[in-house]
């Protein structure tokens, strides 16, 4: 019988990758002048990158109230000692959406913002769709640093230097165990190597399903075909969406979302929420349905969520552990994983989050399993010692194949003939 393997993974795992960690993250939201940034009028935001913006006037107050809230921010609410950091940033103005914490503080933000601007009035909006507004446009600023162009690229790769131990380890692994492989990370490395890796995409699975899908999204291009005529042609492809099901050896869970993932809400009457896989160029959600009157096939336009799906907060995070559907059985699956796996792998995690701490230590270290934490900065938990766990003070790329090997019980190993 095939045993189970735990691996879980933090923003560490992807440093060698060029993803930015979270020091660099918080360089570059720390402070964002509204010149910077475009704000669509579909509230679609992107960093400026030497394109031009053709509509300056357009959404130019929003802009504006990012730039100076984040200045706020740095300027009063953070005490001298006190460095930004973005997921406690997110932290404190989330509590206000949720709870109404900061209310006095950020109330009287919003109102110097609009007697600087608008002359005492609110230019409707009140201070909740202006934090509203600034969520929806920071989100996406912070997943456009963890996206990557290649990510989105259809090839197969044969190797993958530096990760190759790694991906040896992953698959030396698999002759004997299932592995159950969590992430934190909202970026799309892991996603990419695990359906494009020559030795990994035929055991890999991640909850997501395209055959049989009924959404769709649009996308456009002008074909040249080597001519100086251009055609403008717009397609229809379909989408993947998440239908929960994990039934391959090398099973992936985002336990925090990620910068790929959309949420589309169905038609009425029967109004569901849905999670999908967004895609390169994709600019319009849409879902076949049978109409209810004619029995024909029919497409009709989504509305969908603009920011992508991934949580964020150093506490908010956690109250969608067991609060969000989505995230709550997902977790779900965490705890069940944990519980049934014989060894756990643990990279490039920190051990800041109270929440997974819990769930390590409950589901998996309390039962006398072992544990193998492998990160060039010794983490700063009491769970290493606590549990007897085997420290590695070296990157996801730094450790060797044969090192690898080391970490794998003899019960997992492939018996000779």
């Amino acid at each position: 019988m095939r045993q189970n393997v735990s691996i879980l993974v933090g923003s560490g795992f992807s440093i060698p990758e060029d993803i930015p960690g979270v020091r660099q993250l918080n360089q570059r939201l720390s402070k964002i002048d509204e010149s910077e940034i475009l704000i669509h009028t579909d509230q679609k935001a992107m960093f400026l990158n030497g394109q031009v913006d053709p509509n300056r006037w357009s959404r130019w107050d929003e802009r504006i109230f990012l730039q100076e809230f984040l200045e706020f921010y740095s300027d009063e609410v953070l005490k001298p000692s006190e460095e930004f950091h973005y997921e406690t940033f997110y932290d404190y103005y989330s509590g206000y959406l949720t709870n109404h914490e900061n209310k006095e503080v950020i109330e009287d933000f919003y109102k110097r913002f609009n007697d600087k601007h608008f002359k005492g009035s609110d230019n409707h909006r009140d201070c909740y769709n202006r934090i509203s507004d600034f969520n929806r446009s920071f989100n996406q600023l912070l997943a456009s640093q963890l996206h990557k162009s290649k990510y989105f690229e259809d090839f197969t790769t044969l190797n993958y230097i530096p990760y190759d131990p790694f991906i040896g380890f992953l698959k030396e692994l698999l002759k004997t165990s299932d592995i159950k492989f969590h992430t934190l990370n909202h970026d799309l490395f892991f996603d990419w190597l695990g359906h494009h890796h020559v030795d990994l995409w035929q055991h890999f699975t991640d909850g997501y399903q395209l055959e049989g899908s009924p959404f769709y999204g649009t996308v456009s291009y002008d074909f040249t075909s080597g001519t100086d005529k251009k055609v403008h042609k717009t397609y229809y492809v379909k989408l993947e969406r998440f239908i929960d099901k994990f039934d391959k050896p090398l099973a992936f869970y985002k336990l925090h979302g990620s910068v790929f993932n959309t949420i589309v809400y169905t038609p009425h009457p029967d109004q569901q929420k849905i999670r999908i896989k967004d895609n390169y160029a994709v600019s319009q959600f849409l879902m076949e349905i049978t109409d209810p009157i004619t029995g024909e096939q029919k497409f009709v336009n989504l509305w969908d969520e603009v920011a992508p799906d991934f949580l964020s907060g150093t506490t908010n995070k956690t109250r969608f552990y067991t609060g969000d559907p989505y995230y709550k059985n997902l977790f779900k699956h965490f705890e069940k994983n944990l519980s049934t796996s014989e060894l756990l792998v643990v990279i490039g995690y920190g051990f800041q989050d109270p929440g997974i701490n819990e769930y390590l230590e409950k589901y998996f270290l309390s039962s006398g399993k072992h544990m193998v934490v492998i990160d060039p900065y010794k983490p700063k938990t009491d769970l290493l010692e606590k549990y007897k766990a085997t420290y590695i003070p070296k990157g996801v790329t730094q450790v060797t194949y044969q090192e690898y090997l080391e970490q794998i019980p003899s019960e997992l190993k492939l018996k000779a003939e």
